[in-house]
């Protein structure tokens, strides 16, 4: 099933359309891709959004070293940005996500930038530093910097309980050179478990940069009355971003889980009692700016123990996240053993803002 929410610009009509959905399993990885694939294009056509106004199209796999070959195939002629991740959706071997921008290739007051590398590197901290390196060189071609211009980062980490300190050590080092501190700012971010298809991939990166931003469209979330600054524990990113639009905010969610403003663990093994902390962590970042969590049009849900993920969609619910939204449950576990969940989002909300559009 394909669920869908949207967001339509009261200033210019620009609509944002967002899906996500899984295939049940059936004999195949070909025969679940024959269902979950027709059944996204239905829901497109639906809205009457087109293959180029898919703004980002993730695929989440049980097994990418053997899946996504076949995924590629199907996929052949795509004008998407895809991304491709190793994290098992919950009875399912693919989960679809897909975010729509109406007539975003046309877009004058921004260029948005989707940027994935493919570095050769050994070893988790090389493989990060790279990343970062290949990104800075890409965003220096089109005239942007990291630091300016880019809002949000996606870091998978194959076998994240030992590999996840050698990501966190090169980001750091990276944002040091590039000037990026507790002074000035991070970047939106997720470091979570997932595989790449190609098996001696450590980490990959995928990251979201826009054009013609000013620091002063970026509102930095912080919600010290319920969690820590990330640089308390020694990771570098940011726990939010409200990007401010002319029309419109967008409030970019990292992943986030049951933490406490002292930077710990709360309710270690208690699932439904970290799921209700992580909704109303989440409900802290989005209120510090205006926001709620009935803005939210788009998450992914991140679980250590697919086993879990009844209990958690019922937290969840209970929290205020409709179960209408477009989410998908993963098997993918977080970067502390002790957190049994975490979840990221997208929140969408009409405001007037002294900038151009979001056109």
């Amino acid at each position: 099933m394909i669920r869908h929410t949207q967001f339509v610009s009261p200033a210019n009509g620009l609509e944002e359309h967002f899906f996500a959905g899984s295939a049940p399993c059936t004999s195949s990885f070909g025969t679940d891709l024959d269902q979950l694939l027709p059944e996204l294009d239905r829901a497109l056509d639906a809205q009457h959004c087109t293959q180029e106004d898919i703004f980002l199209l993730r695929f989440h796999l049980s097994d990418p070293t053997n899946q996504a070959p076949c995924l590629k195939d199907r996929l052949k002629g795509s004008p998407a940005f895809v991304s491709v991740v190793g994290q098992a959706p919950v009875n399912s071997r693919i989960a679809a996500e897909c975010w729509c921008i109406r007539f975003w290739r046309t877009m004058k007051n921004y260029t948005p930038f989707w940027f994935r590398t493919d570095t050769v590197k050994e070893g988790s901290y090389a493989q990060t530093e790279a990343e970062f390196a290949e990104l800075d060189s890409f965003l220096a071609s089109h005239g942007l910097d990291m630091e300016l211009n880019t809002v949000r980062t996606w870091l998978y980490c194959r076998d994240v309980d030992n590999n996840y300190a050698g990501l966190v050590k090169a980001r750091n080092d990276c944002f040091d050179r590039k000037g990026l501190t507790s002074e000035t700012h991070f970047i939106a971010s997720t470091g979570i478990e997932g595989q790449c298809p190609e098996p001696h991939r450590l980490v990959r990166m995928d990251t979201l940069s826009f054009s013609n931003l000013k620091h002063e469209q970026f509102q930095f979330l912080y919600a010290l009355d319920h969690l820590s600054p990330t640089a308390l524990y020694g990771v570098r990113f940011e726990r939010g971003t409200k990007l401010l639009w002319g029309d419109r905010a967008h409030f970019i969610i990292s992943g986030t889980a049951s933490i406490d403003r002292e930077g710990r663990v709360l309710f270690t093994g208690d699932v439904r009692r970290q799921t209700a902390r992580v909704m109303e962590n989440v409900g802290a970042l989005l209120a510090e700016r205006g926001g709620k969590i009935g803005d939210i049009k788009w998450g992914t849900l991140y679980l250590r123990d697919i086993a879990d993920a009844a209990i958690v969609l019922e937290e969840l619910a209970k929290g205020g996240l409709s179960p209408e939204i477009p989410l998908v449950v993963l098997k993918a576990p977080v970067c502390r053993p002790a957190w049994l969940v975490e979840l990221e989002c997208v929140a969408v909300k009409a405001e007037n803002n002294p900038f151009p559009v979001f056109a």
